[in-house]
This record gives C-alpha cells, sequence and structure tokens, in this order.
C-alpha cells in the first residue's frame, strides 16, 4: 500500500496539470478514452454480486442449500486455540464461498474500472520509457506492437492485473462467524498491482519464480490436459493437474501473455488463473479450507484450484451463478464482453472457506 500511496500524487498532479488529457513529459495521455467506469461506487459493488453463490453453508458437516463443494474440505469437528487465552477448544467446522477479492484485468496500465480513472498516468510515453515506474508498466490487449521488447507477438494478448480485497460478506456483515475472521483483510483495498512486477511483462524472467514450467513444456503434458478441460467444465477442476487451466490453456507461464486474440472472455479467465498461480507461488494467496487450514490459512506455492470460482463482475456481470477454473466460455459467458470498451474486465473471486467455530 505503500507504493500506491507514491503513486497516487503523481496522477493528481498529472490531472491538475493537463486535465487528465497531457501529462508533463509531453506524451499523450488516453486515460479518458480507454478506461472504462463500471460504476463500482455507484452500486454494481453489490448489485452485480451473486448473492446465491454464498451457498451451500456446511455446518459440522451437513450443506444448507445447494451447490457445488471441493472434494477434500476438513473433517466435521476440529480443535484449534480457544477464547480462553488461546487454550486449544474443540470446534465446529463451518464452510462457505466468500466473495474474498476481485480481479481487475486491464489492457492500459494502471486503469483501474473500479474507480473509474487510473491509479496514475499511463501516458504513451511513460507506457515506452524504459526509465521509472512507466518502464515497469506495459500497454497491452489485441495484436499490439511490442513496445516494450519482450516476448509479445502479433498474435497475441497482454493484460495487466489488479487484486482488490473485496469481503463483501463482511461489509454486509452476513453469513460469517466471530472466528472466522483469519484472513489478509475486512476493508475495500488493493493487495497487488501487476505493473510493478516485471515477471508479469517478461516470460523469461518469470520462469526464475516458476522453474517446474519447464517439466510441463511439451506436447504430452499439453495433450494431457484434455481430461482438465473436460472435469473442469462438467463437473469440478483436477486438483493435481496444476499445470492446467482446463479449457483456458496452458498455466504457464504465470504472466499477462496469452497466445491468441481471438477470445476476450476466455484470454481474462486465463490470465486470472495465472495471477491466482503467481499469487499463490508468492505466498500472498492462501489455502483456506482443509484440514490444515481452519485454525489459520495455511501456504501452499501451487495453485489449489477447487478453492477457487470465478464470476464476471463487469462488462457483463454474471449475477445467475459462478464457474470453476477452467470452466469452458461457453457454458457460462462467451458472450460477456462488449468491443472496445467492455474488453477489460472485473472479475470476483470466490473462495471456499472453513474455519473452526471454537466452544470455549
Amino acid at each position: 500500500m505503500l507504493v500506491i500511496a507514491l503513486l497516487l500524487p503523481n496522477l493528481s498532479r498529472a490531472q491538475a496539470a493537463g486535465g487528465g488529457t497531457s501529462t508533463s513529459s509531453g506524451g499523450t495521455s488516453l486515460s479518458a478514452a480507454t478506461c472504462p467506469d463500471a460504476n463500482f461506487f455507484g452500486g454494481a459493488m453489490f448489485s452485480n454480486l451473486c448473492w446465491s453463490c454464498f451457498f451451500p453453508v456446511v455446518i459440522e458437516g451437513f450443506p444448507i442449500g445447494d451447490g457445488p463443494l471441493p472434494s477434500d474440505t476438513a473433517f466435521p469437528e476440529c480443535i484449534c486455540p480457544g477464547k480462553l487465552f488461546n487454550i486449544p477448544s474443540l470446534g465446529t467446522v463451518v464452510g462457505l464461498w466468500e466473495p474474498a477479492h476481485l480481479f481487475e484485468i486491464v489492457r492500459q496500465p494502471w486503469c483501474s474500472p473500479i474507480m473509474g480513472e487510473p491509479l496514475m498516468d499511463s501516458s504513451i510515453d511513460s507506457a515506452t520509457t524504459n526509465t521509472g515506474f512507466g518502464g515497469l508498466s506495459r500497454w497491452g490487449g489485441y495484436n499490439s506492437h511490442d513496445a516494450g521488447g519482450d516476448n509479445q507477438t502479433q498474435d497475441s494478448t497482454f493484460y495487466n492485473f489488479h487484486w482488490w480485497i473485496y469481503p463483501a460478506n463482511i461489509l454486509v456483515d452476513a453469513l460469517i462467524g466471530a472466528d472466522a475472521k483469519k484472513h489478509e483483510g475486512q476493508d475495500l483495498d488493493i493487495a497487488y498491482i501487476s505493473e510493478i512486477d516485471p515477471t508479469w511483462i517478461n516470460d523469461e524472467m518469470a520462469f526464475y519464480t516458476q522453474p517446474e514450467a519447464k517439466l510441463f513444456a511439451n506436447p504430452i503434458a499439453i495433450a494431457a490436459c484434455a481430461a482438465d478441460a473436460v472435469a473442469s467444465t462438467v463437473a469440478k477442476p483436477l486438483t493435481f493437474m496444476y499445470w492446467c487451466a482446463g479449457t483456458w490453456g496452458h498455466a504457464y507461464p504465470f504472466t499477462g501473455n496469452v497466445n491468441n486474440n481471438d477470445d476476450p472472455e476466455r484470454n481474462a479467465s486465463l490470465v486470472t488463473f495465472r495471477a491466482l498461480a503467481a499469487l499463490s507461488r508468492r505466498t500472498l494467496a492462501r489455502r483456506t479450507y482443509g484440514d490444515d487450514s481452519t485454525c489459520s490459512d495455511s501456504i501452499n506455492p501451487m495453485i489449489q484450484k477447487q478453492e477457487y470460482r470465478l464470476q464476471t463482475f463487469y462488462p457483463i456481470p454474471e449475477k445467475a451463478g459462478n464457474h470453476w477454473l477452467g470452466a469452458s466460455v461457453f457454458n457460462w459467458g462467451e458472450w460477456r464482453n462488449i468491443p472496445f470498451r467492455g474488453e477489460d474486465f472485473i472479475i470476483a473471486e470466490w473462495r471456499y472457506t472453513e474455519y473452526c467455530e471454537v466452544y470455549w
């Protein structure tokens, strides 16, 4: 958050000097034309949410309501530090789906549809210079030229992402117990931005954070992902096939580069999958269900595919449901984009959480 605090004044000065249309470096700012406003604080924060997706709520192994569940949930009883001086206490395991985060998947660096404006200056000059924060950021979209000298081709797509903490159930004081507050935050806030992460724009540099990618860069491993594609669509994703993102493509590398440009919704979903995988590797996205995670979230460097379900939040919200990682877009949202203005996305990350409701 210190980084955000340092960056926001730059935005204010640029807007004050040029009304949001020019910068002190002489670059032309396209933020007004290319950064959409999702009307998040005008009501979409709650009106676009799938409220039925909280269910089922599972109390001591008994589900309340209908809905999907992960395969490896915790035992119904638990022992955790209690309310009295952290003395170990017996308890009951409570599990539910919660909308924990929002992903902004954007073409223009620093663009924030949630805020309705860029987080800082994103002029052409600042995006192509090799110095400062502008040198780390990179313009994306379809068929874009490789301004940064990285490995984006004419047939590829690139997206930046911003990871927002979005504890909607806590904000409305619903469906949560006093002992469930074991996560990273309880206020709307920005937790991660890809524009300052050099591994997000460069596949070779990303390799050093996921060297196992070399094991799966072969036709046999890629062909095996067909099984995960079917499972993700008709049932639930195969957890052990962590190198597969179902029908969306290959999980590696953990960058914003996607080698096709013909399906905005699928590409944005694959970028979200890779962002979750990268955040897991950095221990920021943690395991929140299972026997080892009822007292506190546990660290696992590999993405827990059945922990998450995604919901398109913007531009065309998926209000009636959400979907597993890798599920075919033809089932839930091939049509959920709008040419030009609707090719930036907000995707809600639903996370299955189990916690121990201690007795004393």
